[in-house]
């Protein structure tokens, strides 16, 4: 096995586990890098254990988790000029509005297609899922690499608040709600084709439902 496949392999972070940041240095760095990341994780493994002081790794590992994120950033920039952004009124009053949720958290019904969490070149899955808005909690899954998962494991409206919106129903806060939402996976790194694909479509669907409002429920 080459060197850059081992290193890979050996930064593989298991699909399993809460969102790590230190996956980027697998998947984002170069080989000088990752080396470096594993030498000095082994360094700090033993200096910590000697210390008898676990913060002495946790730090290390923020350390590079921050240099992660910077490296995610940078690829993460739109590759094309953002105009401003178009703003529509609110033409009902919010207690007779008929309003919307939309995710970028990664949600998908039981039997569907789960998303792509590792697209084609770490380009990410641009898609949507449609999510009928009475889908119970046990028949909504999540798929998603790039934030900690165990709070919308244990309770979705900590990311999409479905149950949340129905009490804002029933307090009369709201006026209605629309039965048919919609999910995203935030992570795109090919945004150009959110922007002149999915999102448009998803939109004009809000609009022929009746939508007045929607709520976007990032991560």
């Amino acid at each position: 096995m080459e060197s850059e496949e081992l290193l890979k392999d050996l930064l593989a972070i298991p699909r399993s586990a809460a969102f790590n940041r230190v996956r980027y240095i697998g998947q984002l760095m170069d080989e000088t890098e990752q080396t470096e990341f594993i030498k000095g994780l082994f360094a700090k493994a033993v200096e910590s254990r000697e210390a008898k002081n676990p913060e002495v790794l946790f730090d290390f590992l923020e350390t590079w988790e921050e240099k992660g994120m910077a490296a995610a950033a940078e690829r993460a920039r739109a590759p094309f000029e953002l105009g401003a952004a178009p703003w529509s009124p609110l033409n009902a009053p919010i207690n007779k509005a008929k309003v919307a949720l939309v995710t970028t958290g990664g949600f998908y019904v039981t039997g569907d297609e789960p998303f792509i969490t590792d697209g084609p070149e770490n380009k990410g899955d641009h898609s949507y899922r449609v999510i009928p808005r009475t889908t119970p909690a046990d028949k909504l899954e999540v798929s998603h690499l790039h934030y900690d998962l165990s709070g919308p494991r244990e309770d979705r409206n900590c990311v999409f608040p479905i149950d949340r919106a129905e009490d804002l129903v029933k307090d009369g806060v709201i006026g209605s709600l629309a039965d048919t939402y919609y999910s995203f996976m935030g992570f795109i790194m090919n945004p150009e084709l959110l922007a002149e694909e999915t999102a448009p479509k998803v939109a004009r669907l809000l609009k022929a439902d009746g939508v007045d409002a929607v709520v976007l429920t990032a991560t």
